[in-house]
Formats: C-alpha cells, sequence, structure tokens
C-alpha cells in the first residue's frame, strides 16, 4: 500500500482526474439556475399564472451579459459586425463592453453553451496561473494545484461565474505572477508579462475589480520586496521601477482602443448616479462566516434562501473550510521559514486588505476603498483579494504538509503550527460577536438547522484534513500520499460548492421566440421600437430576435433619460421599481406621450391583465350580485370604432382563476387567468375586436372556479352589466391574451420637422418634447440654432428610410428647408451627409440625431465609425511589436534571483 501511495504515476493518475472533473462540472453545472437567468421563453411570472405569458423572467444583468455577446457573435461569424448597437436604449457601440478574452468561446459554440465553455475555460485558466504563480514562489505540484483548485472554484470565481467580474478575477494570479517573475529576474522583459495580463483585465471591462486587483498587486509588490532594500543590491528597485513603468506604458498601449472607446462612452453616458450610494458599503463581519461554508446566511442554490442584508453573491466570500484551515497552516510555515517569509506576509497584507475593504469597512477601510475611486459597485467586491491570498496560502500550506522534513525540520514544523494556532484563535475569537448575530439572525428566519446541516461538508472537510495532518505528523503516510489527500478534500469541499451552479440552458429552457415575438418583429418598421409596461418583454432578450426596444438596461445619455423622467419622474429610481440604468415603466403610464413618438415605440406591451388604451365605457350600474362560480352570462354590442376590451364590475374576495367567453361575429375568444383579490373594480378582459362592425352585438360569460370568490354586478333582469373599451384612434391592438400589443400607428423612426426650438439644456428639451400637443407636433428642440425659422407648422415627407450595418439612409421632400430627425442617439462617431456632402449633426430632441436638408428632394445618410479608431489601433499593433522585441531581446541581465 506505501509503494503504491508513494508511486510516482499516482500524482499524475490523480490531478488528471481532477482536473477533468473540475472541467466538466464547470462546463455542464448541476441543475437550471443559471439557465433561469437566460431564459427569453414565455415564462409564468406568478405560480398560478398559465405558461404562455410573454413576461419574460430571470435576474436582469446574466441575461444583459449573455444577450450582448450571443449575437455580436452571431455577427462576427456572418460577416455583418457593425460598430453600432441599435438594439437598446436608442442605439450604443458594440463594444461598450469591452473585449473578455474567455468571451471568445462565444464564437466558437452554440449561444446556449457558450455560457458553459466560457465558465469551464475560465475556471481552468484560473486553476492554471494560480498554479503557476505558486510554482513560481518554489511551491512544489501538488500544492500548486491545491491552490489553484481552491482559487478557481472559490465563492467570488462560482458566484461572479457569468459576470465579467470573474473575468478579471482569474487573471489576477497571472499578475502576481509575473510580478513575482519580475521580482526575481528584473529584466525589461519582465514587464511584458505584467502589461498583458493588465491589458486583458482592462479589456475585460469591470474597472472596479480590476482597480482591487491592482491595489492588492501593488501592496504584495511592496511588502514582497521591501525586506530586501536595506541589505539587497541597491540597483534592484530603480530595475523594478523602470519595470513597471515600462509595464504601464506598453498595458495602456495594449489596451488603448478599449482605454479610448469606453472612456468616450462614460463621457456621453449618464453616470451622475454613481457616487451616490452609502459611502461605507462593506457587508459587516459577520458575512466572513461564509468563508467556511457556503450557505450558512442562505444560498441561491443550496440551503435557505439568502436571509442576510444584501444579496448572497455580493455579500458571500466562500472558500471552504478545509481552505482556511490549510491556509492557516501555510500561514503559521511560512511565517516561520525565513525563506517564504517575505512572500507569506506579502500574501497575508493582501488578504486583509480584501477583508478590511469588503467586509470591515469603517474609516480605515473607505479609506482605503477611497484610492479605487468610486465606480457605482459595492465595497464587498474586494473579496477577491481575500479568495486570492487564501488559496495561495492554502498552497504553500498543502506544499509544507507534502514535502520531505529532515529531522531538524520537525521543530519548525511545531512552531508552525503553534502560530497557525495562534492566529486561528485570535480570529475566532474576533468573530465571536459575529456568530452570535449570525445566530440571532438564523434563528429570526427560522433557519438555523438548515444552515447547521448545509454545513456538514465544512465540518467533514476540517476533520478529514486534520486526520491528514495527523497522519503526516505520526509519519503514517508518506509526504506525496498526504498531499494528495489534502488536494482531494480541497477539490472534494469546492466541488461541492461549485456543483449546484450550472453553467448551460437545458433544451427546454433555451432562448427562442415565442408567437408574441413574431407578432411584434412583423409590426415594427425598421428602425422602430418597442416598449412597455414593467418587463412584459425583457429588452436583453428581444433584442435576440430583431427587435429593438426602447428600454434596456445599460448607460444612456443624458438626454435619453430625462425623456424618460418627462413620462415619469420616478422611472429610474428604485421606489419606482426601476433603477438609473434600467427604467420601470408603469402600468398607468401614458402611451400616447410625445416621448414614445421621439423614441420611435412603435409597439407597445402591457400585461395581458391590463387595461387596453381606449374609450372607456362604463358598465351601468349593476344592482344585484352574483357568485361567478355559477356560470353568468350578458350581452353588449361592440362600439364605433370597434371593440378592443369587454369590462365587467366585479369585487373578488379570494384570488381565483377565472373563464371569460366571448362570443362575436361568429368568433368566440376565452380568456382563462389568476385573477388577484380586489373590491369591486371594473374588470378588463382585452381581445382583438376593432375589425368587427359598430352594432354587432356580444355575448359574454364568467365563471370562476371557487365558491365566493369572484362577484359579478348584474341587472334586475340577472343579465350580468358589461361596458365596453373602444378603438377608432391613432392606436391598434393586434394581440391579447398572454399579452396586450397595441400598435402605434403613428409612429416613425425617421420624422421631418420645419419648426425648431433652441434648447440646450437635457432636462428642459425633454420636458418640452413631452409637452408636444396634437396642434403643434411638428416642433423639433435642437441645442443649438440650425437656421430654420419657427412657427412655421409643416415639415417634409419622407418617402424612404433604409436601414444598413452602421448607417441609416432616409430620402426626403419638403417645399421648404427641414430638420430630419433620425430616432438614433447622438454619439461621438456619427457623420451624415445630405446627396452625398458632408453635413452637420445637432442633437434633437434632448438625444437623437438631427440634420438639415435644403427644399426639394435629397437624400440624407448617416454613417458611424468610432472616433480615433485607426489611432487607437496603430498604437495597438506598435506596443504589440515593441513588446514582442522587448520579449525576445533582453536588455540587461538580471541582477541575482531573490530569496523567497
Amino acid at each position: 500500500m506505501r509503494r503504491f501511495l508513494g508511486d510516482r504515476r499516482l500524482p499524475a493518475l490523480v490531478a488528471v482526474a481532477i482536473v477533468v472533473f473540475a472541467f466538466w462540472r464547470a462546463l455542464v453545472g448541476g441543475g437550471s439556475l443559471v439557465s433561469h437567468d437566460l431564459v427569453a421563453t414565455a415564462a409564468p411570472f406568478d405560480a398560478h399564472r398559465p405558461a404562455s405569458y410573454t413576461y419574460e423572467n430571470g435576474p436582469g444583468d446574466p441575461i444583459n451579459i449573455h444577450a450582448h455577446w450571443e449575437p455580436l457573435a452571431d455577427d462576427v461569424r456572418s460577416g455583418e459586425f457593425g460598430w453600432w448597437n441599435p438594439s437598446l436604449g436608442g442605439g450604443q457601440p458594440s463594444l461598450k463592453a469591452g473585449v473578455p478574452i474567455f468571451n471568445v468561446g462565444y464564437l466558437f459554440a452554440p449561444g446556449w453553451f457558450a455560457p458553459g465553455l466560457v465558465a469551464a475555460i475560465r475556471a481552468l485558466v484560473a486553476v492554471g496561473l494560480m498554479a503557476g504563480f505558486l510554482r513560481a514562489i518554489g511551491t512544489g505540484r501538488i500544492g500548486a494545484l491545491a491552490g489553484g483548485l481552491a482559487f478557481g472554484f472559490s465563492g467570488f470565481m462560482v458566484g461572479w461565474m457569468n459576470w465579467p467580474h470573474s473575468s478579471i478575477a482569474a487573471l489576477a494570479p497571472g499578475l502576481l505572477w509575473a510580478l513575482e517573475r519580475a521580482i526575481q529576474d528584473p529584466r525589461l522583459r519582465r514587464s511584458v508579462p505584467i502589461a498583458a495580463v493588465v491589458a486583458a483585465m482592462v479589456w475585460a471591462n469591470f474597472p472596479q475589480v480590476s482597480l482591487y486587483v491592482l491595489l492588492g498587486a501593488a501592496a504584495y509588490a511592496v511588502v514582497r520586496v521591501a525586506p530586501e532594500l536595506p541589505t539587497g543590491d541597491r540597483s534592484r528597485p530603480l530595475q523594478l521601477a523602470l519595470v513597471g513603468v515600462i509595464a504601464a506604458v506598453l498595458m495602456v498601449g495594449l489596451a488603448a482602443p478599449h482605454l479610448i472607446g469606453f472612456s468616450e462612452y462614460l463621457d456621453w453616458a449618464d453616470t451622475s448616479h454613481r457616487g451616490q450610494g452609502p459611502n461605507d458599503s462593506s457587508a459587516g463581519a459577520e458575512y466572513l462566516l461564509s468563508a467556511l461554508a457556503p450557505s450558512v446566511w442562505g444560498a441561491d442554490a443550496v440551503g435557505a434562501p439568502w436571509f442576510g442584508e444584501g444579496n448572497w453573491v455580493e455579500f458571500n466570500t466562500h472558500l471552504g473550510a478545509s481552505v482556511l484551515l490549510l491556509a492557516l497552516a501555510g500561514l503559521g510555515a511560512g511565517l516561520v521559514d525565513r525563506t517564504r517569509r517575505s512572500v507569506t506576509a506579502a500574501l497575508a497584507v493582501v488578504g486583509l486588505l480584501g477583508v478590511l475593504v469588503a467586509y470591515l469597512g469603517g474609516p480605515l477601510g473607505t479609506a482605503m476603498d477611497s484610492i479605487v475611486g468610486s465606480q457605482g459597485g459595492l465595497m464587498t467586491r474586494a473579496k477577491v483579494l481575500i479568495a486570492i491570498a487564501a488559496a495561495a496560502m492554502a498552497g504553500l500550506g498543502v506544499d509544507h504538509w507534502a514535502s520531505s522534513w529532515h529531522e531538524g525540520d520537525r521543530s519548525h514544523v511545531r512552531s508552525g503550527v503553534r502560530l497557525a494556532a495562534l492566529l486561528g484563535s485570535v480570529a475566532g475569537i474576533a468573530m465571536l460577536p459575529s456568530v452570535r448575530h449570525w445566530f440571532q439572525a438564523a434563528r429570526a428566519a427560522g433557519t438555523v438547522e438548515e444552515s447547521v446541516a448545509t454545513s456538514t461538508v465544512a465540518v467533514l472537510a476540517v476533520l478529514a484534513v486534520v486526520g491528514v495532518l495527523v497522519a503526516r505528523w505520526r509519519r503514517w503516510v508518506r509526504p506525496s500520499a498526504a498531499g494528495w489527500a489534502l488536494v482531494s478534500i480541497v477539490a472534494f469541499e469546492v466541488l461541492f460548492f461549485a456543483m449546484p451552479v450550472p453553467t448551460i440552458v437545458s433544451r427546454a429552457e433555451r432562448l427562442h421566440a415565442t408567437p408574441a415575438h413574431a407578432v411584434v418583429q412583423q409590426a415594427l418598421d425598421p428602425g422602430e421600437r418597442l416598449a412597455g409596461e414593467g418587463r412584459t418583454f425583457f429588452p436583453a432578450t428581444t433584442s435576440h430576435f430583431d427587435i429593438d426596444d426602447a428600454r434596456g438596461q445599460l448607460l444612456k445619455p443624458p438626454g435619453y433619460q430625462e425623456l424618460f423622467r418627462a413620462v415619469d419622474p420616478n422611472m429610474l429610481l428604485r421606489a419606482g421599481g426601476g433603477t438609473p440604468t434600467y427604467p420601470n415603466i408603469g402600468f398607468d403610464a401614458d402611451l400616447t406621450n410625445p416621448v414614445w413618438d421621439a423614441m420611435a415605440v412603435g409597439i407597445w406591451a402591457q400585461f395581458p391583465d391590463s387595461t387596453p388604451y381606449g374609450e372607456l365605457i362604463k358598465p351601468p350600474f349593476g344592482p344585484v350580485q352574483f357568485d361567478a362560480v355559477d356560470e353568468q352570462s350578458g350581452f353588449v354590442t361592440v362600439p364605433p370604432g370597434g371593440l378592443r376590451a369587454v369590462v365587467f364590475d366585479v369585487a373578488i374576495p379570494q384570488p381565483a382563476f377565472v373563464t371569460v367567453t366571448v362570443e362575436v361575429g361568429g368568433d368566440t375568444h376565452v380568456d382563462r387567468r389568476w385573477r388577484e383579490r380586489s373590491d369591486w373594480f371594473f374588470m378588463p378582459v382585452a381581445l382583438v375586436g376593432e375589425h368587427y362592425e359598430d352594432g354587432t352585438p356580444v355575448t359574454v360569460s364568467i365563471r370562476a372556479d371557487v365558491e365566493d370568490a369572484v362577484f359579478v354586478a348584474a341587472a334586475e333582469d340577472g343579465s350580468v352589466v358589461l361596458g365596453a373599451i373602444a378603438g377608432g384612434d391613432d392606436y391598434r391592438l393586434i394581440r391579447a391574451g398572454d399579452v396586450l400589443l397595441t400598435e402605434r400607428l403613428g409612429a416613425a423612426a425617421v420624422r421631418s420637422f420645419a419648426s425648431v426650438i433652441v434648447e440646450s439644456d437635457p432636462v428642459t428639451a425633454a420636458a418640452l418634447v413631452a409637452a408636444r400637443t396634437g396642434e403643434s407636433p411638428l416642433v423639433a428642440v435642437v441645442d443649438r440654432p440650425v437656421g430654420l425659422t419657427s412657427g412655421v407648422n409643416s415639415g417634409g415627407e419622407i418617402q424612404r428610410v433604409e436601414y444598413a450595418t452602421d448607417s441609416v439612409l432616409a430620402d426626403v421632400s419638403s417645399a421648404d428647408a427641414h430638420l430630419v430627425v433620425f430616432s438614433v442617439n447622438n454619439y461621438p462617431g456619427w457623420s451624415a451627409m445630405v446627396d452625398g456632402m458632408d453635413a452637420e449633426i445637432v442633437t434633437a430632441d434632448a438625444t437623437f440625431i438631427g440634420v438639415v436638408a435644403p427644399a426639394g428632394e435629397h437624400t440624407v445618410e448617416l454613417r458611424f465609425r468610432p472616433r480615433r479608431l485607426n489611432l487607437s489601433l496603430a498604437v495597438f499593433f506598435v506596443t504589440v511589436l515593441v513588446a514582442t522585441l522587448l520579449w525576445f531581446r533582453p536588455w540587461f541581465p538580471a541582477a541575482g534571483r531573490s530569496g523567497r
């Protein structure tokens, strides 16, 4: 047995098995949590509602991330890539989200599979880079693998699995690896990998996490090098500083296209909401308990629902009990070992920095966070530093216990254990108030037993680690056998945590268009948009089906935001159900508001039980009330303009399924849905009926599934009293049942104005747009004079509109000079031509593009190309050339390797 455990082939077999299993778990996940995030099919928004509703369900951010990359990859593969993406919120640059290196997987996999592939590659890169860093500081293969697994499947990596946060975190050990190599061998060529890793992090486009990683890397470098300054080579600090400066210059060059484009995007977008949150957004020390067990405060995937403040993804910092115990062992052993003291101290400082900012906060924590600056996110994201430090020190701990000891080493081992025990005891005592806080919260939530039960694996992992360490100390097992046993324990615990978090969708939940999507596609003209109540359609998923949406969860320009506020001041506030990046259009929003004309909203979506727009003909007074558990009937006629809904006078004392049958013109319409409790109110039941002739008789019946749930008002003869909602205006109801879709017949993506008002302030300009009336619809609001006279109330004619990649073309005709307004956000990079000649662009209607066309027939064309694109690409390729020369041509020899 001992010979088998010491066989050199065993480590290779174990390593291959663990890596293959880890890759497979990252790839396929274990359920449907993330598939729920990515669902774009019709989904119920209540357990009692049938699944035919077009309400698209799931957390918004993961959907937005996936929905951005899948269509973009499709465009690249088909050769139709464009620099401008018109799908959301008036349009924005296609590469505003950067280009995370891992997301290249979208180019080679179908959309439903790509998130799993990207997550697997990201996890393996994180494992590999952490292992590489540990190898660079002298750790053996076994310890390196243990540290890599601990980091690759840490709470930060798994919790942010389909977010850009994890793309940056996966590269962080690579930065430490590159720094360590530069410290050991400070030649100029060492600046190249540092620059490459940081540039890749910048391209991943989540500045806050990148800055936290850079802050931790800087702390590591300072603590790592400081002990060598008094006695070391005096030229080394200068060499290291030169390497750092050159790395910074190279990084800027390698990231130049994104840095230039993203800074331009931030200047254009409304970011006024950032920095308005609390100065101290740390989680609190009690949430550090999640480092031991992921569901101690509840979890999204396993155990009780989250019952703490904030949410699981932001506040958890799961590392694994085995990882923490081994990290303590590595910390104690490293501080005792002179050859590893500076590295261990540097890692400890990185971890403490993460704890300070993410979980302790206070004046010192916020002061450290201020170095990063306001990035619009919680300080808890600094926990990436905790994951890096803990995983690396765990690797050191495994390496220490998996190494062969000489007889004199056992005293050092004993000293390291004592120091680790002391540090662990101090930390445990310090956490006692947090444990008390957790217990009170768990008892109040009734989850004490469940939280303890789901932490069983953590307890077992600790016992297993202690058993292996005791066996190693007593020489019951060989060093390599002890090492591989520890690797297996770490792998089991972290993968047990990661397994319930899936990364791909099931076949039944893959993105596909519903019949309602098809109706919207057919009804919208090019350039027109969808909008409506709440999340009747989720903008990020409608973009998959070539449906542009006026909403969308993304940064938008100030003028566009002010147009939303002109409709409803609370639309972008949490109090109104929205956020600064995602507007929530209320149930009572007026679809006739001129703002929707400016946004080219051609289809207005409402929830199926909402009241369709139109003239309300109230039901007459009904002196009698009947229980609808027995079918009740009534009669009404189609009003002038057609029928959009029949209206009941009902009371619903308790929720129930209600079935309404409408017979008109030889057609039968059946509506069955869950109705919530309500006092007496007018209940509309919508149907597509504007084509029925005025006066056509309508027979209506209503029935509830349970007794004493629904009461309807009736006349003395026993017939239900009914009203109606009539059509006959500039709108047309084109779908009912699963969702209400109203076509705004006057919508147009390109409009002509002969009269203008000059107003540069977005707030006032948006208010003027919203205040347009039917008597003066042809007055545009522009940010500067355009040479048009005011008071003329006749515009030109838009004869043809053609949309193509990065361009819009309109043939226009007018007896006078006029302003042609395109419902496209005025973003730097758009240019205009009239009959092939350059023309000036103005901001019209608070945010859109306006171009003056002279009298007569003309062709107005817009084209988009990012500004300074050629310059930024030239800088990028020159930097690549310089970096290549630096790497293959060392400039001065190393000053000698430093001690570890």
